[in-house]
């Protein structure tokens, strides 16, 4: 259990840095300042990828099992899988508008502001949720043979943003990340 978990707070962590980085860009852009693209792209890169691939299937696979062995310690939860499904949604809706900017399309300034402000609003709300109602329930009621087949069930993925960067994509939000920390503890 420990693992799992562990590994998916350490996710939302490290994504909270990353809406952090894009809220100091969607700053910027309030003020009428140049954003830096390269951040922005990397925001993106990493949310239509990691998570998709590695964290939400890990996520769905609790979800299974606690539905299956407590249905009732869900509490009114929406179906995770819906709520993965709407967050690739927002942030394909977020990548759209960033790309129309870069192309030079005449677009409102409201209108990216308000699909990128979506996009922050509904992962940092879905963060909330599995930290405050999904993960304790499922530590409460889930046995250790749910959690050793939960992590057998996916191989491990490195982040390609914090552990692997390898990819050059990243470069950019991973510099503005570390300066900010380093700034925080100076």
């Amino acid at each position: 259990m420990a693992g799992v978990i562990e590994s998916l707070r350490s996710d939302h962590s490290r994504l909270t840095k990353l809406l952090d980085a894009l809220e100091r860009q969607l700053a910027r852009f309030e003020e009428g300042e140049a954003v830096d693209f390269e951040i922005l792209d990397g925001i993106l890169y990493y949310c239509l990828s990691y998570p998709d691939l590695h964290h939400h299937p890990l996520e769905d696979l609790m979800f299974d099992r606690l539905r299956a062995r407590d249905p009732e310690a869900l509490g009114g939860l929406k179906d995770l899988r819906e709520e993965h499904n709407e967050l690739a949604s927002v942030t394909r809706r977020f990548a759209a508008a960033i790309r129309t900017v870069e192309q030079d399309i005449a677009v409102e300034r409201e209108a990216v502001k308000k699909v990128a402000q979506d996009f922050l609003n509904a992962y940092r709300h879905h963060i909330m949720m599995e930290e405050k109602h999904f993960f304790p329930a499922a530590q409460r009621c889930l046995k250790r043979e749910d959690w050793d087949a939960i992590a057998n069930q996916l191989k491990p993925m490195k982040d390609p943003l914090f552990e692997m960067r390898e990819d050059e994509r990243f470069a950019a939000l991973y510099k503005d990340i570390m300066d900010w920390d380093r700034a925080l503890t100076a």
